[in-house]
C-alpha cells in the first residue's frame, strides 16, 4: 500500500502543478488586461498556494483523517471548470487546490516513508515537470478536458491511497537533523537554508535557455535533483550530501551560463538538498508532519518574494554567498549519519 501511496501522490503532483499552470499560463494570461494584472494573479497565486500549506498542515495534524490531497485534486478539477467563467475564481480555487494537495501529499510522504528520505525527494520531484508543461499547454491550449479528466482521477487515487495507506501514525526521524543545538536553532538553520536556496535559484544565470522547450530541460533537472537528492542522503548522510551537493553546484552554475549541459548539471546539485531540509525539520517536529512541509513551503515563498518585485536576472554577486551561505546552514543543521525514520504499524 505505501507503494501504491507513493505512486498515487507522486503522480498527482505532476497533474496538480500541470493544471494550476494550464489555469495560470492559459485561461488567466490570456484574459489578464494587462502584464500587471498578470504579475498581481501570480503573486496572489503563490502567496495562497505555499503561504497557506503551514495553516492548513497544522490543521492535518489535528485531523489526520482528513482527505487533503484528494480535497486539492477536486479544488482544481472545479478551478478548471470555473476557468470558463472567471479566470481570476479559477486561479484563487486552484491556488488553494495546489496548497491542500501539496499537505495530503507532504505528510503522505513522512509518515509513509519507510526509513528512507527518498520518498520526500521522489514525491516533490514530479511538480517541477509539471510545472513546465502546464506553462507549454497553457499558452497554446484552450482545452481543458484532458486536464479536467487527470484531476479527477487523481481525486480518486488520491482519497483510495488516503483510506487505504493512511497518515494516522507520527514519524520520528533519525540521525538527519544535528542534535548539538537546541530545536529551535536548528529549525531556524533549516529554514534559513531553504529561503537562501529559493533566492538563490531565482538568481542562476541560464542564458541558454532561450526557446520553451529548453525551459523543459531545466525542469527536469530540477526533478532529477530533488528526485536523487533524497537517495543520495540516505546512503552518504545528510549533512555530507546536503554540503556537498550546494558546493560543487556553484562552478557548474556560474561557468554554465552559456552551455546548457554544465548549467544542467550544476541545477541538478543545487536541488539535491531539497529532502534534506524537510528531514530536518520533520525530525525536529515529530508529531507535526504537515506543518514541518508547510514550513519549507513557507521558506521557498519567502526566498521567492524579492524575485516577485525585481528582476534580478543571472546574477553571479548574488548567487555564490546565497549558495554558501545555505550550504553553512545545512552543515550545522543536518547530522552525518544515515537517515532512518521509524513507522509504527496500522
Amino acid at each position: 500500500m505505501k507503494t501504491f501511496s507513493l505512486l498515487t501522490y507522486t503522480f498527482s503532483h505532476f497533474a496538480v502543478d500541470y493544471c494550476c499552470f494550464r489555469i495560470l499560463f492559459g485561461a488567466f494570461s490570456s484574459a489578464a488586461a494587462d502584464s500587471l494584472e498578470i504579475a498581481l494573479g501570480f503573486i496572489t497565486y503563490n502567496f495562497i498556494a505555499f503561504g497557506l500549506q503551514m495553516v492548513i498542515g497544522a490543521f492535518c495534524d489535528k485531523k489526520r483523517d482528513f482527505p487533503a490531497g484528494a480535497l486539492g485534486c477536486v479544488l482544481v478539477f472545479a478551478a478548471l471548470i470555473v476557468s470558463l467563467i472567471s479566470p481570476w475564481a479559477a486561479l484563487l480555487v486552484t491556488a488553494l487546490g495546489n496548497a491542500f494537495f501539496h499537505v495530503g501529499g507532504g505528510i503522505d510522504s513522512l509518515v509513509n516513508s519507510g526509513g528512507k528520505l527518498s520518498r520526500g525527494g521522489v514525491f516533490v520531484s514530479a511538480g517541477a515537470i509539471g510545472v513546465v508543461l502546464g506553462t507549454l499547454h497553457g499558452s497554446s491550449s484552450d482545452d481543458i478536458i484532458f486536464p479536467a479528466i487527470l484531476a479527477a482521477a487523481c481525486a480518486v487515487l488520491c482519497y483510495a491511497a488516503h483510506k487505504k495507506c493512511g497518515t494516522e501514525c507520527e514519524t520520528e526521524f533519525r540521525n538527519i537533523a544535528s542534535t548539538k543545538s537546541a530545536v529551535g536553532i536548528v529549525l531556524a538553520l533549516a529554514l534559513v537554508s531553504v529561503v537562501i536556496r529559493s533566492f538563490g535559484g531565482t538568481v542562476i544565470p541560464m542564458e541558454w535557455k532561450t526557446t520553451a522547450e529548453l525551459a523543459l530541460v531545466s525542469g527536469f533537472a530540477s526533478f532529477f535533483g530533488k528526485f536523487l537528492g533524497g537517495f543520495a542522503a540516505d546512503k552518504f548522510g545528510a549533512r555530507t550530501t546536503g554540503v556537498a551537493t550546494l558546493l560543487l553546484s556553484i562552478p557548474f552554475l556560474v561557468f554554465g551560463r552559456g552551455i546548457m549541459i554544465i548549467s544542467v548539471i550544476g541545477v541538478i546539485l543545487f536541488n539535491m538538498t531539497m529532502p534534506i531540509t524537510l528531514g530536518i525539520c520533520a525530525e525536529k517536529l515529530p508529531k507535526n508532519p504537515g506543518l514541518a512541509f508547510g514550513l519549507t513551503t513557507a521558506a521557498l515563498l519567502i526566498g521567492a518574494v524579492p524575485s516577485f518585485f525585481v528582476v534580478l536576472g543571472g546574477n553571479i554577486a548574488l548567487l555564490v554567498p546565497a549558495v554558501i551561505i545555505s550550504a553553512v546552514c545545512i552543515f550545522f543543521a543536518a547530522d552525518n549519519k544515515k537517515s532512518a525514520l521509524e513507522v509504527c504499524e496500522k
